[in-house]
């Protein structure tokens, strides 16, 4: 029986021919061309969805903030009522979703950039707390309470940014706190630089953290539940590390609940962010 044929040959040492090496670099050549070719299609198609994502979340919001204004006056005319409290809030919960998916493409295509501000602390936090007081007088959430005591701290960063770091960690807190409370401080802290810090905790008392889930809870798309989109905690991570700080999360000590802390400098970082 005749040995199958191949298009490899070799010399009376067992060295290949010239030929068999020639038709080897061919066909690594041909294998690279068709790569390059895919990797291209790729990124065709990647700019092309990048594109779909953000004219989407654009188109998303434009209706939002008339749908906010014009219930606020429908407010003042006949009322604080429950059902305009949820319609305003839940225009700003679809604005939020629209926000991180617009973050999100940014950090994917490395053109998230800050615009540093100073501002006080404590206002954003008034304000984020009191939208998700209203959110919880809504659902009629009468067992949970948050908690916190306002403090003046001036400091220079993205406003915008950073109040949504706090409305996704404050949002999240929620979701998994059906009774108990939500506590929300701020530390200033001195580091190496002399510039200082700020720490902001979210410490809640409800489910806790997966062991399985904790190590890669700031990737993309990993969800602490079923519901979620898995955006809110990638985009959060990389606010902060473009501020220079960072962000942990931890399960607390007495086994209930978990506490989600951030820190950011004090003083503006002046290093444009690229996505690692």
């Amino acid at each position: 029986m005749n040995p199958p044929s191949s298009s490899f040959s070799a010399d009376i040492n067992g060295e290949p021919s010239d030929n068999s090496l020639k038709k080897m670099v061919e066909d690594l050549n041909q294998s690279n061309q068709q790569l390059l070719q895919t990797i291209e299609e790729l990124r065709t198609e990647n700019t092309k969805l990048q594109l779909f994502i953000n004219i989407a979340a654009h188109e998303l919001r434009t209706p939002i903030m008339p749908i906010v204004g014009y219930s606020e006056i429908l407010q003042e005319d006949i009322g604080d009522r429950k059902e305009i409290r949820g319609i305003i809030y839940n225009a700003k919960r679809l604005d939020q979703l629209a926000g991180n998916i617009l973050e999100g493409a940014k950090i994917e295509n490395q053109t998230l950039k800050l615009d540093y501000g100073q501002f006080n602390l404590k206002d954003i936090l008034t304000d984020i707390i009191d939208d998700y007081n209203n959110l919880l007088t809504i659902k009629g959430s009468k067992d949970v309470t948050l908690r916190y005591e306002p403090k003046d701290i001036l400091i220079m960063a993205d406003k915008v940014r950073v109040g949504r770091v706090i409305s996704n960690l404050l949002n999240n807190a929620i979701k998994f706190t059906p009774r108990g409370e939500i506590a929300i401080s701020v530390i200033e802290l001195n580091n190496n630089n002399g510039n200082g810090e700020i720490q902001v905790n979210i410490k809640d008392t409800g489910t806790g953290l997966s062991p399985v889930i904790l190590p890669k809870l700031f990737s993309k798309f990993v969800s602490t539940d079923s519901g979620g989109t898995g955006l809110g905690l990638f985009v959060s991570r990389n606010i902060v590390e473009a501020h220079g700080g960072k962000i942990q999360a931890q399960n607390n000590d007495d086994g209930i609940g978990a506490m989600f802390s951030f820190t950011i400098p004090k003083v503006a970082n002046s290093q444009i962010y690229h996505s690692k």
